[in-house]
């Protein structure tokens, strides 16, 4: 697929699972660094905002021959503008969270 291609089909698969989703509610999708153009410009058209970009450090390196990804992002929107639930909690169990 072309860039322009991919960024449709991500708005098609976003649109789909936001119009399931109650409002307020947030979206997590995890995307190779070579797309998020293409995954930035989608969500941006189909969700209210960009909450956050997480980056899932995994313990070994992927395929690929010169430098092998250690890590997957994870890009947080948000659908809608009512509150999300937040059942985390910071801090109240012991629980220290990052964006990595």
């Amino acid at each position: 697929m072309s860039s322009a291609e991919f960024t449709d089909f991500l708005r098609k698969a976003m649109t789909a699972a936001s119009d399931h989703g109650a409002t307020g509610s947030l979206a997590y999708y995890f995307m190779d660094w070579r797309h998020m153009t293409e995954m930035l410009s989608a969500g941006q058209e189909v969700y209210t905002e960009l909450l956050n970009l997480y980056v899932w450090a995994k313990t070994n390196g992927g395929m690929g021959s010169f430098y092998r990804s250690a890590h997957e992002l994870v890009f947080l929107f948000k659908s809608g503008t009512a509150s999300h639930r937040n059942n985390i909690q910071l801090g109240m169990f012991g629980r220290y969270r990052t964006n990595v």
